[in-house]
């Protein structure tokens, strides 16, 4: 058992193959549905999740870190479903949203300038011109926001394991080529491998979920979840006494630790809580 993340060039048949080698494994095959349920993690539509993960962020987006908190409850929804095992995705920004989770066969579709002009043709009906225009702008676009969000390079081989060139490879032979390797030793399920991704993926629902109430450092381990809070700046009152200053402090801890705890402890995968707050100050 495997699970395979697709980054697709634009046009470049990627669906095709992730769809192909979901059949012959026999495999769920995700890709854009997943967005649904992002937004109910981020409380957004689901039209403005796809322009979140498919559009260059502008200023407004840079200020707010408002795409930032999409992407997160995309990362949650994803991860979840990964969980599963016996997945391939073939999506947004694959790569970067589980370049740290292991034993995940990461693979690169791209195809030669011609064979995307014929696809973008035969698909949208274009010119040749606006065909290579639209290619144009989708490589932009996308390259950008691996930059802007990632600082990566989305050609960088290193983001993935493998990288196949459609063109010289049809996409039979690209499928038996991701077939092959999923069932290698380095991209095997194991339990050990799918108890982590069970927990990072909890650990991400879990940050997901406390976005409005705290900014929290969230680990799982065998479903023990343990999460560190930063402790909150108080504006110092030059009029209260120190022990009224005391008290608030106190206070202000005991409610965010009560609903921290309240909120996290319904999240289906929740065994126990270990949750430090450190103590808010004044400045």
């Amino acid at each position: 058992m495997a699970v395979i993340s697709f980054s697709r060039g634009s046009f470049s048949h990627g669906k095709e193959i992730a769809e192909c080698v979901a059949a012959k494994l026999g495999y769920e095959c995700i890709s854009q549905e997943i967005l649904l349920e992002a937004s109910q993690f981020s409380h957004a539509s689901e039209d403005k999740l796809f322009h979140s993960l498919h559009d260059a962020p502008g200023l407004l987006d840079r200020i707010t870190h408002a795409r930032e908190r999409f992407i997160d409850g995309f990362k949650a929804a994803l991860l979840e479903h990964l969980a599963k095992d016996r997945v391939v995705y073939h999506g947004l920004a694959g790569a970067v949203l589980l370049g740290d989770v292991p034993r995940i066969l990461k693979v690169r579709v791209i195809a030669g300038i011609e064979e995307r002009v014929k696809l973008v043709q035969r698909r949208l009906k274009l010119s040749r011109k606006k065909a290579l225009d639209r290619i144009a702008y989708e490589d932009r676009n996308r390259a950008e926001w691996y930059r802007a969000i990632y600082q990566k390079d989305m050609n960088d081989p290193f983001l993935y394991d493998l990288v196949l060139h459609i063109g010289r490879l049809t996409i039979d032979d690209a499928c038996d080529i991701v077939v092959q390797a999923a069932s290698r030793r380095s991209f095997t399920t194991t339990a050990k491998s799918q108890a982590a991704l069970k927990d990072l993926a909890l650990a991400n629902h879990i940050e997901v979920v406390l976005e409005g109430v705290c900014k929290a450092a969230v680990t799982v381990k065998d479903g023990i979840v343990h999460i560190r809070v930063s402790g909150p700046r108080l504006k110092t009152d030059s009029v209260a006494s120190s022990t009224v200053k005391h008290q608030v402090q106190d206070q202000i801890q005991e409610d965010l630790y009560d609903q921290i705890s309240a909120l996290v402890a319904d999240i289906p995968g929740v065994k126990d809580i270990d949750c430090t707050i450190e103590r808010p100050y004044y400045a």
